[in-house]
């Protein structure tokens, strides 16, 4: 039969007699060598006969796998015993290539990305595939690279305001070697998720007593729609909460809701002269008292002596040409409005720092000397001016009190500027926001929030501080100390045996 195993003995048997039958005379002839050179190889041969001739497995005799530098397979790595069921049968289960992600993490940038070959084990008891010493040191190596990584998308995104572009332009510089933009776009969705959370638990964190609650609305560039930006601060300059809002009536009582906590709660509302800002704050069912910001009772001022003189009117004779009585209507309203100069700046000076005591009292101290027909002009202007001021003082007039006592008393803020100034450095962060969704677009800014409240500032008044600890947050509470750390991007650790093996 063809396969069956044909014993030693016969071969070497069958090829003597193949031997025996050559005719050395001939075949040393046409081979042009000596019969006796001939003769003495054949005796080699035959003598060699049952080490050529003895059974071996059939096909081909493995080959030893090039090795190259880093990518050599040493029997070392064998698992010694099954993780899963303790086996000691471990077998090789085919090899891969991998970066060598070792080299890149130390010496990538000089000697480019280079290949390693990784061998695969299995358990042959219980199946469980096992990973060698050699496949754990480049997958901690691995971790160690794509960290940096991660931070430097995290610090281009949310504090340098650069696109996702230049941002993988960036990577490729420092690190040399190129991401993806996808990869780009999800990291920055992830940590913009992760820093919304933080946001969220700020309220839950023992911290310094916080009087003061500031809201102001944003309108960046967020979809096809005019979509404004909620935010609210302490004032300590912390930021507690940003969210997109689509429908106000509903969201912002929501987000005042929300953003109240168990070591958060405040006393005072502090907005703008928006008048749906009062409705919003009885929605939202907390008990705060509604102030309103400075800044804008002294533009409100302003503009009230602006519109008296732009509305006050000229009675002139019939007849007299267009361009004469436009010429004489200026010159009364320039008149009138040098004549109430000193009315004005009186008005702005009761908002200044050391008049506090005396603000309401001053503001009708102006009132009174308006309707003195001595003097001033008592011009439909002037009265309806002198009305509008009686408004504002009855309207305002205890708002004002209660806020220049706070200030003075308890050191706390008499205007919204933190939160205007805030508003205006995220404005570059509205180019990048503009073609997100809306929760994706506030995941972003609460990223964007949250890098301002960990910033250190290098100048100002709140130099070298941070929000975060000048509103003493515990960080224990918080579970982290930077923004990075907050947001699951540590520094990655990993020992010298790891990297050298």
């Amino acid at each position: 039969m063809a396969n069956r195993i044909r014993p030693l003995e016969e071969k070497v048997k069958s090829v003597r007699k193949a031997l025996e039958q050559i005719n050395i005379e001939t075949a040393a002839r046409e081979a042009s060598v000596a019969p006796s050179t001939l003769s003495y190889d054949l005796d080699k041969v035959r003598a060699a006969l049952p080490e050529i001739l003895v059974n071996q497995t059939p096909g081909p005799k493995p080959q030893d796998k090039e090795c190259g530098v880093g990518t050599a397979i040493e029997e070392v790595d064998r698992p010694e015993k099954c993780t899963q069921c303790g086996g000691r049968h471990i077998w090789k289960n085919g090899t891969y290539k991998v970066i060598n992600w070792v080299w890149l993490l130390t010496i990538g940038w000089l000697v480019g990305v280079s290949k390693i070959v990784i061998q695969r084990f299995r358990c042959a008891d219980c199946g469980q595939e096992l990973a060698s010493p050699e496949r754990q040191r480049q997958a901690e190596a691995r971790q160690a690279w794509w960290q940096p990584v991660r931070r430097l998308i995290g610090l281009s995104r949310f504090k340098l305001g650069l696109s996702v572009r230049k941002t993988q332009v960036l990577v490729a510089f420092v690190y040399g070697r190129q991401v993806a933009v996808g990869f780009i776009q999800q990291q920055t969705q992830t940590v913009g998720q992760r820093a919304q959370g933080v946001l969220e638990r700020l309220k839950d964190c023992r911290q310094k007593p916080t009087r003061i609650l500031l809201f102001d609305e944003t309108f960046p560039k967020l979809g096809q729609r005019a979509h404004s930006l909620g935010v609210v601060i302490c004032e300590h300059g912390l930021i507690r909460s940003v969210r997109t809002l689509s429908r106000k009536a509903r969201e912002i009582p929501d987000q005042l809701r929300t953003v109240v906590g168990e070591h958060y709660r405040p006393e005072f509302f502090l907005t703008d002269l928006a008048v749906t800002y009062g409705k919003y704050l009885e929605r939202a069912g907390l008990q705060m008292q509604h102030l309103r910001d400075l800044v804008h009772l002294m533009r409100q001022v302003i503009r009230m002596f602006d519109e008296a003189v732009k509305e006050v009117t000229l009675d002139v004779p019939k007849g007299l040409p267009y361009k004469v009585r436009r010429k004489q209507h200026q010159l009364k309203r320039r008149l009138l409005r040098k004549h109430l100069q000193p009315f004005l700046a009186t008005a702005l000076q009761a908002f200044s720092p050391g008049y506090e005591s005396v603000c309401v009292l001053m503001l009708e101290g102006v009132i009174s000397q308006l309707q003195d027909p001595d003097l001033v002009l008592q011009t439909a202007s002037v009265q309806r001016l002198t009305k509008r001021l009686q408004r504002f003082v009855k309207k305002h007039g205890a708002t004002i009190n209660t806020l220049l006592y706070l200030a003075v008393t308890q050191d706390t803020p008499k205007t919204t500027n933190a939160l205007e100034s805030i508003n205006g450095r995220r404005k570059p962060f509205s180019l990048i926001a503009k073609s997100f969704r809306l929760p994706t677009a506030q995941s972003f800014f609460a990223g964007v929030a949250l890098m301002e409240n960990f910033d250190v500032k290098s100048r100002g008044l709140n130099r070298n501080t941070s929000a975060i600890q000048r509103a003493a947050i515990n960080i224990d509470d918080l579970g982290a100390d930077d923004f990075f750390s907050a947001v699951g991007l540590e520094k990655p650790q990993i020992s010298l045996s790891a990297l050298t093996g």
